[in-house]
């Protein structure tokens, strides 16, 4: 069982990569919080690493769900994944269901009541939309629907790591940190929306697009909706024009990830780009984000 376990996490949730980019994820929002509690930027700490480490750990909890409730979707259009494949079992999943939860709701306790039932807020959360998407026909209609619950375990990541900075700072929790959890959902949002849209005969039948309940057109320009929202929210955040020095003027670099998604879209209707380029590019906007966050956070650290 351990063995296929490890397989299947190899295979579906690559510990370096997600460690990689949940930790990149979680300082770049902690020095976002440290920014407009006008503090110092960027403060590393054993506190935050704790934090990374559990985002990642519920990141893997929401996997194996995700792996469970997609397992009839998945043999038909994705065979070669490990539930579909039968390399692991209803029942090994099951149990590390039970192991992970076990360990994060224990080593969070320790730290904080508070995080621990956010924690436990996020995993129920996933429960519930596996069991929506076995018993609730109107949820497995509209993929609009489905990411308009779903997205609720984003905004869940968000206010862990607010709550994980008020405590380690012993600082109220300030306002606009919801601000800046909200333009991360709006950034998420883009990334989904646009890797999951495409023009009409471009991918197999039977593959659930954002694209077929609204038109191409129309969810393009929706996931580029998101990403204006994400850069608007976080320039009003920074307000760069009132910016003294350069590295106060930071904020700017909030724009690339709009660039990013103007290329995107013009791709998207001059070439009629296949999704996955279309993908590809929505997570560098996302990334780019990420970055431009980090920056602000370092330039504010000096």
């Amino acid at each position: 069982m351990i063995r296929a376990v490890l397989r299947f996490s190899v295979q579906r949730y690559p510990p370096l990569f997600y460690l990689a980019v949940i930790s990149l994820w979680c300082v770049s929002l902690d020095g976002m919080f440290q920014v407009l509690d006008g503090s110092h930027g960027l403060a590393p700490s054993l506190d935050l690493l704790h934090v990374a480490l559990s985002i990642f750990g519920v990141g893997y909890f929401m996997r194996i769900v995700d792996e469970l409730r997609d397992y009839d979707y998945d043999r038909i259009h994705n065979p070669d994944r490990g539930l579909a494949r039968g390399d692991v079992s209803f029942q090994d999943l099951y149990v590390a269901l039970s192991v992970c939860a076990v360990i994060l709701l224990g080593t969070n306790l320790v730290v904080s009541w508070v995080r621990a039932l956010i924690l436990l807020g996020i995993m129920a959360h996933a429960l519930l939309l596996w069991w929506l998407e076995k018993h609730s026909a109107a949820y497995q209609r509209s993929m609009f629907l489905m990411i308009g619950i779903a997205i609720q375990l984003h905004v869940g990541h968000g206010l862990y790591v607010w709550v994980a900075h008020a405590e380690r700072t012993s600082r109220p929790l300030n306002p606009a940190g919801l601000i800046a959890v909200l333009g991360l959902m709006f950034l998420y949002l883009h990334w989904e929306v646009m890797r999951k849209t495409a023009w009409p005969g471009t991918t197999k039948p039977g593959v659930k697009l954002y694209s077929d309940e609204v038109g191409s057109v129309a969810s393009s320009l929706i996931a580029f909706a998101m990403v204006m929202g994400a850069a608007g929210l976080y320039l009003d955040l920074t307000r760069p024009w009132r910016a003294e020095t350069l590295s106060q003027a930071t904020g700017w670099l909030f724009l690339l990830p709009v660039v990013l998604g103007v290329l995107n879209l013009v791709l998207f209707f001059k070439t009629r780009s296949p999704r996955s380029r279309s993908g590809r590019l929505a997570a560098m906007s996302y990334f780019s984000f990420l970055l431009a966050m980090l920056v602000q956070g370092f330039a504010a650290s000096r």
